[in-house]
């Protein structure tokens, strides 16, 4: 048999729809392999919360004019 004759065979065997699906199957399948075997886990993202503000500023009372240093004022 020469390498002529050969030809035909080999084109039969790869265009069996039985070859052809378990090579597409094992190809599915050592992806898979390679993804388990390669696979980190992200290291988790720091939450963008509400950040603390800092506490706003005492305001100053302006002491009432005349009379009293309490800054209470009487009505009548």
């Amino acid at each position: 048999m020469t390498i002529k004759d050969y030809f035909p065979v080999i084109f039969g065997v790869l265009k069996d729809f039985r070859v052809i699906g378990t090579v597409i199957v094992m190809i599915i399948v050592i992806e898979f392999a390679k993804f388990v075997t390669t696979y980190k886990k992200k290291p988790p993202k720091p939450k963008k919360g509400k950040t603390p503000k800092p506490a706003p500023a005492p305001k100053e009372e302006k002491p009432a004019e005349g009379g009293d240093s309490s800054g209470s004022e009487e009505k009548k």
